[in-house]
């Protein structure tokens, strides 16, 4: 399935508002676990899904961005979570960055 520019900017922002609405009552407090950022894609798990790897794109980062005002935060504890949630976020990021280039490589050769 072929996307648009204009298809992909409309995802975004409807997965942004999504993870908000979702998230609405989260504890402002509230620190994602690590371990969930391992879970969310499998290592080595080659996916051709454009859209659903943009989606998962979206959602890392808006965890991201929630994760960095969280070191603002006046609790050590929550800082301390949030910062170390940050790099493994932004890795997670970086391989759905990759795995985006990976799709459109493939659609380039075939």
């Amino acid at each position: 399935m072929d996307i648009s520019a204009r298809q992909i900017a409309i995802q975004i922002q409807e997965e942004i508002e999504r993870w908000h609405e979702d998230n609405v009552n989260r504890d402002p407090e509230y620190v994602i676990v690590t371990d969930e950022i391992k879970r969310i894609k499998p290592l080595n798990v080659h996916r051709s899904d454009l859209t659903e790897v943009i989606r998962e794109l979206v959602v890392t980062n808006t965890e991201m961005w929630h994760e960095e005002d969280k070191v603002r935060s006046q609790t050590d504890e929550v800082v301390l979570k949030a910062i170390r949630n940050i790099n493994p976020l932004n890795q997670h990021r970086n391989d759905l960055i990759e795995e985006i280039d990976e799709i459109f490589s493939e659609k380039r050769e075939g």
